[in-house]
């Protein structure tokens, strides 16, 4: 039988306990007890029953076959929740599952009993969870639940709960566990991208504990993913403990606030992972009112959806009355605000730019801008050309700030300005290339660009073809010299003509790296 063809009568009888009260002493009401068991055996369905510590059925509900869900409860942070969870297994084994002490661990319920039911009431398993152990106490007839001590074994769990709670919380921040969701739609091209979230999850210091993919030829209305994909999704945040989910794809606000609703976990997109991670790493006064423009322009189109929600930017209950505006309306023309006052600032910082930039343009010297992927390598290759210190790792967005450094390239030319700017990315967050257009104008006004290639990357084809649109979305027209980096990793390669191979790191190819760049830089000297 399914869920929606349970008869009213039996849901009518479920829905007559709740809100009702009986002994505290008790695991549970014996008619309560008989009553979901008798519905479970004829619907073949599994029953599930929430109870406060006071005794008062809180909820009860009927789902699928060993599958009913329910939100995730709010609980004291250094004791056990106060609720207890009783369900029925229709297929008549009371061993507790996985996905049943994965329940138990996330929402530390003071305990969960599975009860066997088959034509009748069978036995049962109860299990508890001190806060690093689990244990359970088997129960020959369920009948006599009441009768075996359950109630006090929890509360010796409880004490021990309460003790390795401070072992449990010595870190104030809890360690973000992600659920990683890619959707393609359609025929788009789609490049493995979920390795690529999974980098930059972990930039931001985020545990990747779950994947979930789908193919689809338009977005679900609601959740962005279908139905079954949610069920599935709800599954692997409970078996894993997830407390995050990240989609690869662009979410509205509206999408996100049901995700979140339906998830019971906080929910964001790629694009406000990026952003997450900017904020990060932006050092420079500049840098750091670029990000706030950023996320501003991000969180403006989504007020609706992310207002109330557990999200990262803005949050705030809807439907508080103003003085003829509503809470959200305010909300919304602080932030629109808040972006005209970013914008002019950023404006002085562009005007500053330029006038540096005139100033190079007085003394003659030339520009190069190296550009690429992100962790394609070029802060390790400036740091190799001109001696500097910058941050190089390998790891997505490094470095976020442009670094200007002066290499002597030989006595002919002699000195030149080296540009590295912040790395490119699939899909990056059209508010990045908003908020970061002054900085990415170094790039469309320098006299030479070297394109940085990552050749390791299984995907640097699809990398190098995404940094020239975007190049070209810029109106960047520099020759540019393509540098195909990280050699050292390859084996067998197919060179192709006026490209330059290297590796920044082991200080290889650099001798025709520079021979190239001076070619280029006679023809233009030439063409002058």
């Amino acid at each position: 039988m399914k869920k929606e063809s349970v008869r009213k009568e039996y849901i009518d009888r479920l829905n007559s306990h709740i809100g009702s009260f009986f002994d505290k002493d008790k695991v549970i009401d014996e008619k309560v007890l008989e009553d979901i068991v008798d519905v479970s055996a004829n619907t073949k369905l599994e029953v599930m029953c929430i109870i406060s510590r006071y005794g008062e059925i809180v909820d009860i509900k009927i789902g699928e076959t060993e599958n009913v869900s329910f939100e995730k409860l709010d609980a004291p942070r250094n004791r056990l929740c106060g609720y207890r969870l009783i369900h029925t297994h229709p297929n008549g084994n009371a061993k507790l599952s996985n996905m049943d002490f994965a329940a138990l661990r996330q929402n530390k319920f003071d305990l969960i009993c599975s009860i066997a039911v088959d034509k009748g009431m069978l036995d049962a398993q109860v299990g508890f969870f001190d806060g690093v152990n689990t244990s359970t106490l088997d129960i020959f007839d369920a009948r006599f639940i009441n009768k075996f001590g359950v109630l006090e074994k929890m509360l010796e769990c409880e004490k021990r709960y309460i003790k390795n709670a401070e072992k449990l919380y010595s870190n104030d921040e809890e360690q973000e566990r992600a659920v990683l969701v890619g959707v393609k739609i359609g025929n788009d091209k789609y490049f493995d991208n979920m390795e690529e979230l999974e980098n930059l999850a972990h930039t931001n210091h985020i545990e990747v504990v779950g994947k979930l993919s789908q193919n689809r030829q338009t977005p679900d209305t609601k959740y962005f993913i279908g139905e079954g994909k949610i069920e599935e999704l709800q599954k692997i945040i409970q078996l894993q403990n997830a407390n995050l989910v990240i989609f690869d794809n662009e979410l509205s606000g509206s999408k996100t606030n049901a995700l979140e609703k339906t998830l019971g976990v906080k929910v964001i997109d790629r694009s406000r992972l990026i952003l997450d991670i900017f904020a990060g790493r932006a050092k420079t006064s500049e840098g750091k009112l670029q990000v706030e423009l950023a996320q501003l322009q991000y969180s403006l189109p989504r007020l609706s959806g992310i207002a109330g929600s557990s999200g990262r930017f803005g949050s705030g209950g809807t439907g508080m009355r103003g003085p003829g505006e509503t809470k959200l309306e305010l909300d919304r023309r602080v932030i629109e605000k808040n972006i005209q006052k970013k914008k002019a600032e950023l404006e002085r910082v562009k005007n500053q730019r330029q006038m540096s930039r005139k100033e190079r343009q007085k003394n003659s010297k030339i520009v190069i801008a190296i550009v690429g992927y992100t962790n394609s390598g070029k802060s390790t290759l400036l740091n190799l050309l001109t001696k500097a210190d910058v941050y190089a790792k390998d790891e997505l967005f490094a470095t976020l700030d442009t670094t200007t450094r002066t290499w002597w390239i030989d006595d002919k030319i002699k000195e030149v300005l080296l540009v590295d700017t912040v790395g490119f990315i699939s899909r990056l967050p059209h508010e990045f290339i908003d908020a970061f257009s002054s900085t990415l104008e170094e790039t469309v006004q320098a006299d030479l660009l070297l394109h940085v290639v990552d050749i390791s990357n299984k995907n640097y084809n699809e990398q190098k073809d995404i940094v020239n649109k975007l190049l070209a979305k810029l109106g960047a027209k520099a020759p540019t010299i393509t540098v195909y980096n990280k050699i050292d990793k390859v084996e067998n390669i197919e060179k192709e003509d006026g490209a330059v191979y290297i590796s920044a790191e082991k200080n290889v190819g650099i001798a025709d790296l520079k021979k190239a760049i001076v070619n280029q830089l006679e023809m233009l000297n030439t063409k002058k």
